[in-house]
């Protein structure tokens, strides 16, 4: 397994790398710290002199791949380093496409807000072909709670693959959960037939039934590595309770799917790994197939 680690020097940049140094697999793993220096701009005059200008830079390269290569060997991973110079999120998303996963924080140290992702980590998100990793806060002492929301798409099924093969899930807590789409029930007004309302309820339960069947095939694909995995089925938006249960249950890790789907469905109830990564209170990893 190959993992690109994007640093920049940040709080934000060092929780991630100690994030996935907690989480990953390391059979096999091999890991490179990326560190995207900024575009050497030329020195105003009078100040200092180019040659300091670049010296500094240097400097802070140094500085930040050691840090990264630090962090990574308290959590057991040694990291070769590497150096780009250019635009962070262009050059992140370049070189993504040569790994398995990508692992970044959700702010850089410039972003000012205290929520959300910062303007690369949002790109990535949005637009990086295989597995990014956010790393927020790393897991402490106990054992690693990871949630799966899965819909059946194939979407769902890649992040299951993922989870399987980048993570450690021999002392991890999984709950696989689905979202029954109340948005998309016929409503049953006050008004309505009675018949009307027998057919409602009748298409929740065998939604219903349909996301047991999802989640015991889903378990069971999990079982053989892993036998303590818990299962979970909510009503509602997926978005608002993917992350309600996130922060309900006290995550550590959200793995989701995302298939960049433009059809009306998705575009009203907005993209929910989008809005997962952006408002989760833990880490998220956003496994994005074509479409």
């Amino acid at each position: 397994m190959r993992v690109l680690l994007a640093s920049d020097g940040s709080k934000e940049a060092a929780c991630a790398l100690r994030t996935a140094g907690r989480l990953l697999n390391r059979t096999s793993l091999e890991a490179h710290a990326l560190y995207v220096q900024p575009q050497p701009r030329a020195p105003k005059s009078g100040k200092i002199t180019r040659r300091e200008h670049q010296h500094r830079l240097a400097m802070e390269t140094k500085r930040v791949l050691e840090e990264a290569k630090r962090v990574l060997c308290e959590e057991g991973i040694d990291a070769l380093t590497l150096c780009e110079s250019g635009s962070a999120a262009s050059i992140i998303m370049q070189e993504s496409e040569d790994y398995d996963l990508t692992v970044l924080g959700a702010k850089g140290r410039d972003v000012r807000s205290e929520v959300g992702l910062g303007p690369v980590a949002s790109r990535l998100v949005e637009h990086a072909t295989g597995c990014v990793l956010i790393g927020r806060e790393p897991p402490g002492d106990r054992q690693p709670r990871i949630l799966v929301p899965l819909d059946g798409s194939d979407g769902s099924q890649k992040a299951l693959d993922a989870l399987a093969s980048y993570f450690d899930l021999e002392s991890a807590e999984i709950t696989l959960l689905h979202v029954l789409e109340t948005l998309w029930l016929p409503p049953a007004g006050d008004d309505e037939a009675k018949s009307d309302i027998e057919e409602n309820d009748q298409v929740t339960i065998e939604l219903r039934h349909e996301a047991e069947q999802l989640l015991t095939q889903a378990q069971m694909r999990i079982l053989p590595q892993h036998p303590g995995v818990s299962t979970s089925i909510r009503e509602g938006n997926p978005g608002n309770e993917i992350l309600a249960e996130a922060d309900q249950g006290e995550y550590d890790l959200v793995v989701v799917g995302a298939t960049g789907a433009t059809d009306m469905k998705h575009s009203v109830l907005g993209s929910v790994s989008s809005k997962v990564a952006w408002n989760a209170p833990c880490s998220v990893l956003v496994v994005r197939i074509p479409e």
